[in-house]
């Protein structure tokens, strides 16, 4: 964790100027100290685990990218999702594969026809 501090700094900061807050209204949402937000951006405090999941939890983001393990925000809910969909095209797909080629050019009409705006 302390390889990574400075980054998680950054992080902190940037999320916290994004939503346009001030470190003493950030930490009162969090039920901390102002100076406790001060220490985490200054790298003067570690950052427990307590806290780090309070701030993924209130910016909706994940421990990963405020630990700058990753540059994508993706919630733990948001990846619940994509992998629910992904799980549902995967099915669409086994369905499709069983097909013979004279039901996959009807489906495949009947597809192109249904996402046709109605405009």
């Amino acid at each position: 964790m302390f390889v990574r501090w400075m980054y998680v700094r950054n992080r902190v900061r940037e999320l916290r100027k994004e939503y346009g807050l001030l470190q003493d209204e950030l930490a009162k949402k969090l039920n901390v100290s102002q100076q406790t937000i001060s220490r985490i951006e200054k790298e003067e405090n570690s950052l427990p685990a307590e806290i780090l999941i309070d701030l993924s939890r209130f910016f909706n983001v994940s421990v990963d990218y405020i630990l700058y393990l990753s540059d994508y925000r993706q919630t733990t809910e948001l990846a619940i999702e994509i992998s629910r969909t992904m799980e549902e095209g995967y099915r669409l797909y086994q369905l499709y594969e069983r097909m013979d080629k004279t039901k996959k050019k009807i489906l495949m009409s009947l597809m192109n026809e249904l996402a046709k705006d109605p405009a």
